[in-house]
């Protein structure tokens, strides 16, 4: 049986997106890797977040099969996104991350110099 080409654009549109979210998930994961631990967690729990998706992907919208073109599509947008999104996140993470650490250090030492003048009041 033949499937229409509008369910086969609609998989493959749908495919497109489920691989550039595997691409952002990776990267919203990637600045809590920091021990061997943790990185051999979240690698766990991503790769079971996207089995469950293809499984789901594969009962839905590709009516109970997993076809080659969706997979190539998934692969084609997670690369694109890690290729030419993932960079630009990084540096907006990186930047987020050195404004929080300086915040922290500000209120550190501002609780530091209350303590600290807090016996000549």
């Amino acid at each position: 049986m033949e499937l229409p080409v509008s369910v086969q654009l609609r998989e493959l549109l749908l495919a497109l997106g489920v691989g550039a979210v595997f691409g952002l998930l990776n990267d919203l994961l990637r600045p809590l890797r920091r021990s061997r631990f943790s990185t051999a967690l979240l690698d766990l729990l991503w790769c079971l977040t996207v089995l469950a998706t293809l499984l789901l992907f594969a009962l839905y919208a590709g009516r109970g099969r997993l076809r080659l073109f969706a997979l190539a599509a998934m692969g084609l947008s997670g690369g694109l996104w890690l290729g030419l999104i993932s960079p630009l996140l990084r540096r907006l993470q990186a930047g987020v991350e050195r404004r929080l650490r300086t915040l922290g250090h500000r209120l550190e030492s501002a609780v530091h110099f209350s303590r600290k003048n807090r016996k000549n009041l």
